[in-house]
């Protein structure tokens, strides 16, 4: 999982950056981006360490791609800057909330930079289209039906319109995978803003589930030693740090879940496509474990706690045993039994 931390220069997207993965910001990448891995706490993998003392905990963990800042006034490289994140499942948009600043207006300003960025890359494909299909080829039929969905999207764009907004089928989504359009992609919104300072009315409007985060402060608070920290989380009357806030909200906007192994080598947690099946989980952790597929022992993590440990989840029958169409649901806690 990759998301991509975009937004105009002077956001703090580099400081928010290093709030999430603990990567200082390397000038020598200002222009090609940098890339850093953030865990995802979850109490949830440390309360399976504590049953099983494995030699090895993993959490599951996030890639961020710190991109170039856009300039203001949509500058000719802006489409350049904002292709770096392409491949990515979902955009971390950084404002500035600070005196002077119009967070609503940037958000707006930052989408209209994305929308030019996707028309470009889909005229430049409708404009390849138009010309392929006026020759005699044996695929012409299947170009032609592109250049159909090509021209859709390309008349929304135009419009104003994001590609997400289109509600495209799932088969008419898959030809344009390649071209990694971001007003597809799904966005959270982060406001950096002073401690306290609450998202107005107008963000709200546009981006209702914008996140709001001090990360100058909590990237000061994050060196400390822990005892030191509390201290002044309690004085500051913050129960909760906006880098986990953000992660399990990337989390959301791409459909991802964690499921867990356990045992005494190393208790695991795994990203998951929310909807994913069993034997895609196995493949997550080893293509011989998918081919030689037997069986899934299931343990939701909630029943786990309730039962005090893996052992007497077994006992009082709350393990299943699932095939390979059994969806994974969050929180479960898997041992694959496979033939290979």
């Amino acid at each position: 999982m990759r998301v991509g931390i975009v937004g105009f220069a002077g956001s703090g997207k580099s400081t928010l950056f290093q709030l999430l993965t603990g990567a200082r910001p390397d000038p020598a990448k200002i222009h090609s981006g940098q890339l850093g891995v953030a865990t995802l706490v979850d109490p949830r993998l440390d309360y399976l360490a504590a049953q099983h003392h494995p030699r090895k905990v993993t959490p599951a963990t996030v890639e961020f791609l710190d991109t170039p800042g856009l300039h203001a006034g949509s500058h000719a490289d802006n489409p350049q800057r904002l292709a770096l994140i392409r491949e990515g499942d979902a955009l971390l948009i950084v404002l500035n909330g600070f005196a002077g600043a119009d967070p609503a207006a940037e958000l707006a300003s930052f989408r209209d930079e994305m929308l030019f960025a996707d028309l470009e890359v889909v005229t430049n494909r409708s404009e390849r289209l138009e010309a392929s299909v006026k020759k005699p080829r044996p695929d012409r039929e299947s170009l032609l039906k592109e250049l159909e969905l090509v021209q859709r999207v390309q008349a929304a764009l135009d419009q104003g319109k994001s590609v997400a907004a289109l509600g495209l089928a799932e088969e008419d989504k898959k030809p344009l995978r390649s071209f990694g359009l971001l007003t597809d992609k799904a966005q959270v919104v982060v406001l950096n803003t002073v401690q306290g300072q609450g998202i107005s009315d107008a963000l709200r409007a546009l981006a209702p589930e914008a996140l709001a985060i001090d990360a100058k402060l909590e990237l000061e608070l994050a060196q400390l030693e822990p005892d030191d920290r509390a201290a002044f989380l309690a004085d500051l009357e913050i129960h909760e740090l906006g880098r986990e806030r953000i992660i399990r909200r990337a989390y959301d906007a791409v459909g991802i879940i964690t499921f867990f192994t356990a045992g005494e080598p190393e208790v695991r947690g795994w990203n998951l496509e929310r909807g994913a099946s069993a034997v895609e989980a196995a493949a997550k952790i080893h293509t011989d474990l998918a081919r030689g597929f037997i069986r899934a022992e299931v343990t939701a993590f909630d029943d786990l706690r309730a039962a005090g440990s893996l052992k007497d989840a077994k006992a009082k029958h709350l393990q299943r045993l699932e095939g390979k169409d059994y969806i994974v649901k969050d929180g479960d806690v898997i041992y694959f039994r496979s033939a290979l």
